[in-house]
């Protein structure tokens, strides 16, 4: 049933769940990510299987402390922008 959230698992991923998305990644690649759930094996919604990859398994994440060629960086952007600034089309 298309849209219904009915029976799929909620909460805490474990770490069986982020082993058969990343062999799914592995083999299909990312996108079609309304596929992901089937072909891994999960019982989890497709925007969750996304968000996972995106923000926690995918390898170019990078974690930990920032360097200080980056704290340098961040630092000068927020002197030039501020906390708020506006994306013009």
């Amino acid at each position: 049933m298309e849209g219904s959230s009915k029976g799929l698992r909620k909460g805490a991923w474990t770490a069986e769940e982020d082993n058969l998305l990343r062999q799914c990644i592995d083999k299909y690649g990312e996108g079609k990510w309304h596929q992901v759930p089937l072909r891994a094996g999960l019982n989890r919604c497709r925007k969750s299987c996304r968000l996972r990859w995106l923000n926690y398994l995918k390898p170019s994440i990078k974690r930990g402390k920032l360097n200080s060629d980056e704290v340098d960086l961040l630092v000068r952007l927020h002197k030039l922008l501020g906390n708020r600034f506006t994306f013009e089309i």
